[in-house]
């Protein structure tokens, strides 16, 4: 008998849902049989309720519409729009129900309201150089945004002490906050935050909770239209069956909120989360023992370094305890991290070899690498100059293997550690040692002024985050989560704390009661080695401002075109690459223009190649003067050029295709008179990637050229 009862609970647990069974009427049974199809109005940008992403609507009310659907039998087709504009759909009938309203009084003659599925606060953010927010009195006089339509509008507007400011969708409204054309926003924390987290915003905080007499949280419900009194209740009654269970799916999947009250930041958890730290109790963790002021081991033992604060931030949000395992060195945490013998490498750079070990979050710490050499060598511009030098690296960097793919012709021979490095290239058996700049500089202090010094920097940096072992996913989304959750503010006090160190001798003052003599001495022995020091510090002051000035010099260098002194086609790639990102990020297009001279050969075989060249400089000189100031220009290689029109539509950039276009064959060139240019456009779709817009405006290029030259054509 208890074996037949056991399975029929748990049959339960497999038992679709559509065949859990709801006391709908007769005549909410016969609705549903005629009417299949349901049209629901739903924001997409309203994340995480519902938003798009992969050209998919994803998001709580998506998937919550999705259990109503298999419990009620009713199929439901999307209406996607901002705010304002799904609100008059709904009011005006063009849609059978609505998500995300809120209960409002003067809403009532077209709205049947379900019971609200979902309750969020209602935050007020700031940037983070607003000052104390205290109260609404705060805002008073100052710029805030809303959305259109919002349901506490006439409340904020009664008040009559602040200047709203009034957008359409999320992006534009936190978009206005992060580059001050408001000073506040008020608005519900998920969608906020999940904003933030997404573009990697900064310099923005949250300073309270809008408090007002009659609006206390956000109430999302479903509104159905005054005249479907039937759906209304069908829907109501399958909310009404979805089990704890299923809802608590829903927000462990969804509601993942992060808020920073005062100074302190707290991570959101899901519930399988804070058990999984429950039971864990501690995390063990492998550093680095020998990279000062990084991370390290000091006289006593003690974890310490730049890396032991922010763990310390982690030990706060999670309430969990880090655990350091000494090694003796990076290669042995490296191989600490293989066996698994710590849960996770504290503060590491991803590498394909390390991903078939590690998982790893998103950087938290950026480095730049600069080379050490002995002070009577010469400042290095080019890592070629290198070329058949012993350069040291530490053993098992990762940028090991980048250096030696970037500069295959340098002799690079592996140290043990950046002591054993700076040491021999002090002896002479290195000429070169290759480390983090602020861990070189921390030891030329230390051990090595006037003896060593930086005599050149790479252009890639180091980026940095946690390594966790690739078996246990659920730490990884728990410290990713961490890392999310730390403030601009905690990053400059910890950076701040570590690179502002001083170190000082200080003399023992008991030598002057022994004798006169010795004070004499001491005193002297003072003035000589403060003369030196003086001296030593004057000739690093000059020698860090040499190093600034050709490290800007090579950076121009590497960007600018040597004849036209606009970037060359390396830069534009990496500006088409960035502004790709930029595009997707913020949901808009851009346009993009590229144009060679007709006929250039002939300028050269008449008028020889310095005249073809005072024509290149001449026409990027005129075009610069005729696109906007936002608008980029580059040479993409002999009598070719790409400009890049941010955030432009298509027919705004056919325009400036053609003016530029009209103004070149009006122009007079010396010598030469009058020169046309063809020109191919495009505009960026979500589908592109470098080479796949690029080679649509060459296309576009190609058909204005074949078509007579001197013309402008869209692709």
């Amino acid at each position: 008998m208890k074996k037949i009862t056991f399975l029929k609970i748990l049959l339960l647990f497999f038992i679709p849902i559509s065949l859990l069974s709801i006391d709908f009427t007769e005549e909410e049974k016969e609705f549903i049989s005629n009417n299949k199809n349901i049209k629901v109005a739903l924001m997409p940008d309203f994340s995480p309720f519902s938003f798009i992403e992969d050209n998919k609507i994803i998001g709580f009310e998506q998937d919550l519409l999705s259990l109503l659907s298999q419990k009620s039998g009713l199929n439901f087709v999307n209406n996607y729009g901002v705010w304002n504009k799904i609100l008059y759909k709904f009011k005006t009938k063009q849609v059978d129900m609505i998500a995300s309203i809120s209960y409002k009084e003067e809403r009532e003659p077209y709205t049947l309201y379900t019971k609200p599925y979902y309750e969020i606060p209602i935050m007020i953010f700031v940037r983070d150089t607003f000052g104390e927010y205290k109260n609404l009195d705060s805002l008073k006089g100052k710029k805030v945004g809303i959305l259109k339509d919002v349901f506490y509008y006439k409340e904020l507007k009664e008040m009559n002490s602040m200047n709203l400011v009034v957008y359409e969708t999320y992006e534009e409204i936190t978009q206005a906050l992060v580059f001050g054309k408001i000073d506040a926003l008020i608005q519900n924390l998920p969608n906020i935050n999940y904003l933030i987290k997404k573009n990697l915003y900064t310099n923005l905080k949250l300073a309270g909770e809008l408090k007002l007499p009659d609006i206390k949280k956000e109430d999302l419900r479903f509104g159905i239209r005054e005249d479907k009194p039937i759906l209304h209740s069908i829907i109501q009654k399958s909310l009404n069956a979805i089990q704890k269970y299923e809802w608590d799916v829903l927000i462990d999947r969804w509601i993942d909120v992060k808020y920073n009250l005062g100074h302190k930041k707290y991570t959101s958890l899901t519930i399988n989360e804070s058990k999984y730290l429950k039971e864990k109790k501690d995390i063990t963790m492998c550093i680095d023992p020998d990279l000062m002021p990084y991370e390290g081991f000091d006289k006593n033992g003690n974890y310490t370094g730049i890396s032991a604060d922010y763990y310390k931030l982690f030990e706060d949000m999670l309430s969990i305890k880090f655990i350091p395992i000494k090694t003796n060195s990076w290669s042995q945490t490296l191989q600490f991290a293989k066996e698994k013998k710590c849960d996770i490498v504290s503060l590491i750079m991803e590498t394909p070899q390390r991903r078939e070990y590690l998982n790893f979050t998103t950087p938290y710490l950026t480095i730049p690498l600069v080379l050490t050499t002995k002070l009577d060598k010469p400042f290095i511009n080019n890592f070629k100059d290198l070329a058949g030098k012993k350069v040291g690296i530490t053993k098992g960097y990762a940028y090991v293997e980048l250096f030696k793919k970037e500069y295959p012709n340098i002799n690079i021979i592996e140290v043990n550690n950046v002591k054993d490095g700076l040491e021999k290239v002090n002896k002479d058996e290195l000429y070169a040692y290759l480390g983090t700049l602020v861990t070189v500089g921390y030891n030329l202090q230390q051990d090595y002024i006037g003896k060593l010094k930086i005599s050149g920097t790479m252009s890639e940096d180091i980026k940095l985050g946690i390594g966790v072992r690739n078996d246990d996913p659920k730490l990884l989304n728990i410290l990713q989560k961490s890392v999310n959750s730390i403030t601009s503010e905690q990053h400059r006090g910890i950076i701040n704390k570590w690179l502002s160190i001083k170190y000082e001798k200080k003399p023992d003052y008991s030598l002057f009661w022994k004798t006169l003599l010795i004070a004499i001495i001491f005193i002297s022995f003072f003035g000589y080695w403060n003369r030196k020091i003086s001296k030593t510090n004057k000739l690093l002051k000059e020698a860090k401002k040499e190093i600034e000035q050709k490290n800007m010099e090579l950076q121009r260098l590497a960007i600018t075109d040597k004849l036209t002194d606009i970037y060359n086609r390396a830069r534009l790639d990496e500006l088409l690459d960035r502004e790709i990102e930029r595009s997707k990020r913020f949901n808009h297009t851009f346009g993009i223009i590229f144009f060679d001279i007709d006929y250039f050969k002939k300028v050269n075989d008449t008028f020889g190649h310095q005249a073809g060249d005072d024509v290149l400089v001449e026409i990027t000189t005129k075009i610069g003067e005729l696109i906007r100031k936002t608008d980029i220009i580059g040479r993409w290689g002999g009598e070719e050029f790409l400009i890049i029109c941010p955030e432009t539509q298509k027919e705004a950039v056919e325009i400036i295709a053609e003016n530029i276009r009209k103004h070149i064959e009006e122009h007079k060139f010396p010598k030469i008179s009058n020169l046309t240019i063809s020109l191919g456009v495009t505009v960026y779709t979500p589908e592109d990637s470098v080479t796949t817009i690029v080679k649509r405006v060459d296309d576009a290029l190609y058909e204005a050229k074949k078509g007579g030259r001197n013309r402008v054509v869209f692709n």
